[in-house]
């Protein structure tokens, strides 16, 4: 890691501690700001602070893409299956930088046991950021469960852009190909996200 980056990774790291600090006053009634001197690439900005310190540092709005399943998926025999996502991100932003243009992606490879009723799947992904944001790609692990048709991604970025942080996202299927029976398994299948994908951190 280069110096530059090193500084930019503690100066975000500090920004966020004055952000969840300054979020917390809000529940006495008033309006926090932060000002803070900016380091490197880095802007101050101000931001809502979840419950238990838990902030958004980053954020894309639209993701969509395909889920190829290897062996096929049935409608309601759970199977050992190997899938991989792909997806397209947009509407993305940076708590400090703003919003970036562009796109970017996100891929992930995921295995477990599954049906179209049911998934229940974990694996590692990557997340390619839009050139504009200047980030490094994010690589993590990550689960992805179903409910009621609504499918729950979860998990954590071990290197790379943001280490630490934790990725949350909703989907639903938009789309299928196969009929899930002998023969004719679901072999992929198009989403697209019902809550964006982000990257929280807890500060305290």
């Amino acid at each position: 890691m280069s110096i530059s980056q090193r500084t930019t990774r503690y100066a975000r790291t500090a920004l966020l501690a004055v952000v969840a600090g300054g979020a917390g006053l809000l529940g006495v009634g008033g309006v926090a700001q932060a000002s803070v001197v900016q380091a490197g690439p880095v802007h101050a900005a101000a931001s809502h602070a979840g419950p238990n310190g838990w902030v958004t540092t980053d954020t894309c709005t639209g993701v969509s893409g395909k889920v190829v399943y290897t062996g096929g998926m049935r409608k309601l025999m759970l199977r050992s299956i190997h899938a991989t996502l792909t997806g397209t991100t947009s509407g993305c932003s940076d708590i400090f930088n703003g919003a970036e243009s562009g796109t970017g992606t996100l891929t992930a490879v995921l295995s477990g046991k599954a049906s179209k009723a049911a998934e229940n799947f974990s694996g590692t992904f990557t997340i390619n950021w839009p050139a504009s944001s200047g980030f490094n790609p994010s690589n993590g692990n990550l689960s992805v469960t179903e409910s009621n048709g609504l499918e729950t991604v979860s998990g954590s970025i071990t290197s790379g852009f943001d280490t630490g942080s934790a990725v949350a996202m909703q989907y639903v299927i938009t789309g299928t190909t196969g009929k899930g029976i002998a023969g004719h398994p679901i072999t992929s299948q198009t989403y697209t996200n019902t809550q964006p994908l982000t990257l929280s951190r807890n500060e305290g």
